[in-house]
């Protein structure tokens, strides 16, 4: 018998039993899926904060509590604005010999759900989103009455270039908190992947200064506030890092975060529940796996009269079991091959909502290179579960199963 006589068999023995192999098939797609879900999301998640992350050197935050927190809400503007750092003290690290830059920003108000960020024009000049990206907007874009808007926010926010809108506290249409305050859309800047696209930047100045913000942006004492300072240092010598970092942490004003060093524990959170989905994933593939053994070892009592007929027109013992075993490989593979269709497109899908979550957009698509491994683990995994049914058929008696048959 010749391979493509016993893959035919075997695909015509999958099509006489639908109902088994339909579920036999989604049980291991699951599983796949599953696996696969857990891997794309955690790969896209980490590659897109760490990419955020990688431009800030320093993230200076006025409070002093969870540092997650802050970097989340400065960085990613998910959750509640990161504490108050006056911006005299955010004046005091520009000046200082060690710093390459300190540029304030204050949060807080938003526009149709994008956040309204003021800043300076350094902030478009000088600071990298990422390493050798810029947003490609000029110094004179921000101004009295001028915005920039990120890629991202003018896509959402259906913003163009001239375009005025007003920001509120919520973000909400119906919230008219700066109606007589409007800004004009001067530029739109350059996609970078990170989470910068999704906000609209205005001076710092006209920020400070919207109705109702005093009690929210000024300091006790009167003097004006920010959310936070992004700050790079003139040398990236720990002789220099870690002094400047120790100085700011034992003050009283704020508290310096290296954000990359905060995505990473952010993710050894993840990655324990990462590990619980993997292990769950790996479960149900092996339960799957060991359920097409059962249903092939099942269907062997119906199939005595075909194994006996086969063998009696001369097919070997060898040819009906590697009939059994290519039976059992294909409905694994089949099934991993609709669990990898179906994890890249639950991960397109969940995408959206981590990016509403987490404020990261993650891209739409993304291969991992353990596809093509998952296939052979998975054929392989058939070939295991369709040893014991093959061995079954392979010591089917010829006499005994025309008899039984018939009788």
């Amino acid at each position: 018998m010749s391979p493509v006589e016993a893959l035919r068999f075997a695909l015509r023995s999958l099509r006489e039993r639908p109902a088994t192999s339909l579920l036999t098939g989604i049980s291991i797609a699951l599983g796949v899926a599953l696996a696969l879900v857990v891997m794309l999301l955690e790969r896209q998640a980490r590659g897109a904060f760490e990419g955020t992350a990688v431009g800030v050197e320093v993230l200076v935050a006025g409070d002093k509590g969870s540092r997650i927190d802050a970097v989340l809400g400065a960085l990613f503007h998910v959750g509640r604005a990161p504490g108050r750092v006056s911006l005299s003290y955010a004046e005091e690290l520009a000046a200082d010999e060690r710093v390459a830059y300190a540029i304030p920003i204050a949060l807080g108000d938003r526009y149709r759900g994008a956040p309204v960020v003021g800043t300076t024009a350094q902030f478009f000049t000088r600071f990298q989103p990422r390493p050798g990206v810029s947003f490609g907007v000029e110094a004179s874009a921000l101004g009295p009455g001028k915005a920039v808007a990120g890629s991202e926010a003018a896509r959402l926010c259906g913003l163009r270039v001239g375009d005025e809108f007003f920001p509120s506290h919520t973000g909400i249409e119906d919230d008219h908190t700066h109606r007589h305050e409007t800004f004009r859309v001067v530029a739109v800047a350059r996609p970078t992947g990170t989470a910068h696209d999704r906000a609209i930047y205005i001076d710092l100045k006209d920020f400070l200064h919207l109705k109702g913000h005093e009690g929210l942006d000024r300091e006790e004492g009167g003097g004006e506030a920010v959310s936070a300072v992004l700050l790079k240092t003139a040398a990236a010598s720990p002789l220099i890092v870690e002094p400047l970092l120790k100085e700011i942490n034992d003050g009283t004003e704020a508290q310096a975060i290296r954000p990359m060093q905060v995505v990473a524990e952010l993710f050894e959170l993840v990655g324990e529940a990462q590990r619980i989905l993997s292990w769950v994933a790996a479960l149900v593939v092996a339960v799957a796996a060991l359920s097409v053994s059962v249903a092939i070892t099942s269907a062997m009592a119906g199939r005595r009269r075909e194994i006996a007929l086969f063998r009696a027109v001369g097919a070997p013992r060898r040819a009906l079991f590697a009939m059994v075993i290519c039976e059992a490989a294909l409905l694994c593979l089949f099934g991993c091959i609709a669990g990898i269709a179906l994890g890249h497109g639950g991960a397109a899908l969940a995408a959206p909502l981590v990016e509403a979550r987490t404020g990261v957009r993650l891209p739409g698509f993304l291969w991992l290179g353990v596809e093509p491994w998952l296939l052979l683990a998975l054929t392989g995994a058939g070939c295991a579960a369709g040893l014991l049914p093959a061995l079954h058929a392979y010591r089917v008696d010829v006499a005994r199963g025309l008899n039984v048959s018939a009788g």
